[in-house]
C-alpha cells in the first residue's frame, strides 16, 4: 500500500513536471517568434531606411542633416563625419573685385562623387566685420564640407571695415558666379546663407539677372525686413513683434555699424563727430556741438542714439534723400518679390542686434517661411556665437526638417516646407 501510494504521488509529480516544462517550452517558442518577428521589423525598417536615404534626394537629405544639425547646435563636428566624412582640402583666395577685394575661403571634399551632378554648393556670407578665424564659423563650413558640400565662405573689402554698402551686392554676385563655375558644380543649382547684416546683400544678389536662375534658395539667419524700420526700431529703442512692443537696446557692435552706414553720406567733420560720439569710448555730444551739425546729422544722432524716442518720425523726415536711397538699397523688402527661389529667415523677436518686424506681410506677400528661432539663436557680434539649445522636441524637428530642405540634392519648388 505504501510502495503504491509513493508510486501514485511519484505519476503524479512526473506528469505536473512534464505539464509545467510543456509550459515553459511553448513560451519559450512564443516569445523567440516574437522576437523573430520584431527582428525581421527591424532589419526591414532598416532596410527602408537605408533605401530611402540612398536612392531619394529627400532621403539623402536627410541624413546630410542628422549628421550636420548637432554642428550648428553644439559647435563642435560630429564624430561621425570626423571618422567616415569626406576629406576636405580648404583654400583661401583674394579676388580683385568691382568694389576692392572679394575674400574666399573655399572647403570642399576632394574625392569624386559616384554620380555626376551630386555635389551642391553653398555660398555663405557671416555678416560685418572679420568673422573668417572664428572657430564657430570653421568648424560649421568643415562639417558641410565633410559631409559633400562645397562651401565657399566670402567677406569684403567693405564689410572687413564694419560697414555695408550696396556696393557689395555685385561682389556677392561675383562670389557665387565663381562658386558655381567650379568644376564640380557645373551645372548645378547652388544655396546662400547669410548672417545678420549680410542678409541684405544675398538679398539683392540672388535677385540679380545673372545669377537668379541658378540660385536654389536662400536662408537668413537674424538679418531685418526693412532698414528704415530697424532705424525707428534704434530710435525708439524698442521692438514691436505681434502687435506687442517691448524695451530694446541694440549691441554696441550694431550700434558702431549702423553708425558707419548711416554717417557715409555727411560731411567728413560731421561723420567724425557723430561716429565718435556713438562709439564704443564716445561721450555724448554738447549742445554746442550739437548746434554745429546739419539738420540730418544732428536727426541721425538722435536716431542712432537713442535720443529722442518721442521724435523718431520727424528726425526720419530729416534725413537727407541720400541716406534714405542708401537705406532702400541695404532693405530685402523690395528685392524679395524680384526673388526666384525660396527665401528662408530664421528669427527671434528679442534679437540684440537686429530684427525683422511686420513678418505677416512677407509670409503673405512673398512665399517666406519664418522660422522662430525657438532651438537657435544667432547673434551676430564681433564673432559668430551659436547658442543656447531648448528642451523643445518639436523645435528640434523643424530645424531638421528646415536643414533637410536646404540641403537636399534636386531644385526646390517655390514653396514654404514648414
Amino acid at each position: 500500500m505504501h510502495t503504491e501510494a509513493q508510486e501514485h504521488r511519484s505519476d503524479a509529480w512526473s506528469d505536473d513536471n512534464s505539464s509545467s516544462t510543456s509550459s515553459t517550452q511553448h513560451k519559450r517558442r512564443k516569445h523567440a517568434a516574437f522576437g523573430m518577428v520584431l527582428a525581421r521589423a527591424l532589419l526591414l525598417g532598416i532596410f527602408v531606411i537605408s533605401l530611402l536615404t540612398s536612392l531619394t534626394p529627400w532621403g539623402q537629405a536627410a541624413a546630410r542633416a542628422s549628421f550636420i544639425l548637432p554642428s550648428l547646435l553644439l559647435a563642435s563636428e560630429p564624430l561621425p563625419l570626423q571618422v567616415a566624412g569626406e576629406p576636405i582640402t580648404h583654400t583661401q583666395q583674394a579676388v580683385p573685385a568691382k568694389h576692392g577685394t572679394l575674400y574666399l575661403d573655399i572647403y570642399a571634399p576632394t574625392t569624386t562623387p559616384l554620380f555626376a551632378k551630386e555635389r551642391q554648393g553653398i555660398l555663405l556670407l557671416p555678416g560685418v566685420g572679420d568673422q573668417r578665424q572664428v572657430p564657430q564659423l570653421i568648424n560649421l563650413s568643415q562639417t558641410l564640407a565633410r559631409s559633400g558640400l562645397v562651401v565657399m565662405n566670402m567677406t569684403t573689402s567693405t564689410l572687413l571695415q564694419d560697414t555695408v554698402t550696396a556696393q557689395d551686392i555685385d561682389d556677392v554676385v561675383q562670389a557665387f558666379q565663381l562658386l558655381v563655375a567650379r568644376p564640380e558644380l557645373q551645372g548645378q543649382h547652388c544655396g546662400m546663407i547669410a548672417f545678420s547684416a549680410g542678409v541684405p546683400l544675398v538679398t539683392a544678389a540672388a535677385a540679380n539677372q545673372y545669377i537668379r536662375a541658378r540660385v536654389a534658395y536662400v536662408t537668413a539667419f537674424g538679418g531685418y525686413y526693412n532698414a528704415e524700420t530697424l532705424l525707428e526700431t534704434f530710435g525708439r529703442r524698442a521692438v514691436s513683434f505681434d502687435g506687442q512692443t517691448s524695451p530694446w537696446q541694440p549691441t554696441a557692435y550694431a550700434l558702431e555699424v549702423l553708425t558707419n552706414v548711416t554717417t557715409e553720406t555727411l560731411p567728413e567733420n560731421e561723420r567724425t563727430m557723430v561716429r565718435q560720439a556713438l562709439g564704443p569710448y564716445g561721450t555724448p555730444l554738447t549742445s554746442a556741438e550739437l548746434e554745429q551739425l546739419s539738420s540730418p546729422a544732428r536727426a541721425i544722432y538722435a536716431l542712432l542714439g537713442g535720443k529722442e524716442p518721442g521724435r523718431v518720425v520727424q528726425n526720419m523726415a530729416a534725413l537727407t534723400p541720400e541716406m534714405r536711397s542708401q537705406l532702400r538699397g541695404l532693405s530685402p523688402v523690395p528685392i524679395l518679390k524680384m526673388c526666384a527661389r525660396p527665401f528662408t529667415c530664421f528669427m527671434t523677436a528679442t534679437m540684440p542686434s537686429c530684427h525683422l518686424p511686420r513678418h505677416a506681410p512677407l509670409i503673405e506677400i512673398y512665399h517666406t517661411s519664418i522660422i522662430p528661432m525657438n532651438t537657435l539663436s544667432f547673434i551676430s557680434s564681433t564673432t559668430l556665437r551659436y547658442a543656447r539649445i531648448y528642451r523643445s522636441c518639436r523645435s528640434l524637428a523643424m530645424e531638421l526638417n528646415s536643414l533637410t530642405y536646404l540641403f537636399k540634392s534636386s531644385r526646390p519648388r517655390r514653396s514654404d516646407f514648414i
